[in-house]
């Protein structure tokens, strides 16, 4: 009766675990500022930022890098996923294998939450100001729009830290 629990328990534990390593389709990562990104919004919002060339390249590069990592890292999560369906498909599972397994996934995720946070700082750091200040007040805009059509009558969400 504990040994079913247990395997229950880690395959709901692996549910998760999956829903965070498998690819997302673009609505579920809507709330990174759209599926392209913040930087994908800055660029997309380019001629009102009044971005440079050098600008523009350097926030493609910080896209680049993250997205390699993201790619990378995905990549090994996958891997890890899929010996671990493999070792909860056994009669006696090594449940110690599973949780070290589970825990490197969550390393891997650590990984790409870092390399998310690095890209903003790095892009927030090719803009000016000014130009900073014009991304919140678009950014604000496009939230008003969106929760007022999505919402209906209730007050706009703020985006958290601007």
């Amino acid at each position: 009766m504990i040994q079913r629990r247990l395997v229950a328990f880690l395959a709901i534990i692996l549910f998760v675990a999956a829903q965070v390593t498998l690819p997302r389709t673009a609505s579920a990562g809507m709330h990174h500022h759209g599926h392209m990104g913040p930087i994908g919004f800055y660029l997309m919002n380019q001629d009102r930022l009044g971005l440079s060339s050098d600008q523009t390249k350097k926030l493609m590069a910080l896209k680049m890098e993250f997205m390699k990592t993201r790619v990378m890292e995905k990549a090994r999560m996958h891997v890890l996923h899929m010996e671990t369906m493999a070792l909860m498909m056994r009669h006696n599972i090594d449940v110690g294998q599973v949780q070290k397994n589970m825990d490197k996934v969550l390393v891997h995720k650590k990984k790409i939450m870092r390399a998310f946070v690095t890209m903003v700082a790095g892009a927030h750091k090719v803009l000016t100001k000014e130009q900073f200040s014009q991304v919140k007040k678009l950014w604000r805009e496009m939230m008003m729009m969106h929760h007022g059509m999505m919402m209906g009558p209730h007050p706009p969400l703020h985006h958290p830290g601007m």
